[in-house]
């Protein structure tokens, strides 16, 4: 909310300044995408735990017969 507020107000000053419409919305949807961006960064994916299958740790690989 905050990215939108920030960088929606940052765009509606420069539309009043320039005496325009649109940066208004470009900033706020800047804004959106900006905040995805910080959240998808600071959280990412899941981590390597729980990207495991379930069961825990794999057993050493099988060999054909009569191989070690």
């Amino acid at each position: 909310m905050s990215g939108m507020a920030v960088w929606g107000g940052a765009g509606w000053l420069v539309d009043q300044w320039l005496d325009t419409r649109v940066f208004f919305p470009v900033g706020i949807i800047l804004g959106v995408a900006v905040a995805i961006y910080v959240v998808i960064k600071r959280y990412g994916g899941p981590d390597q735990a729980a990207a495991q299958p379930p069961g825990g740790r794999q057993g050493p690989p099988r060999t054909q017969k009569g191989q070690r």
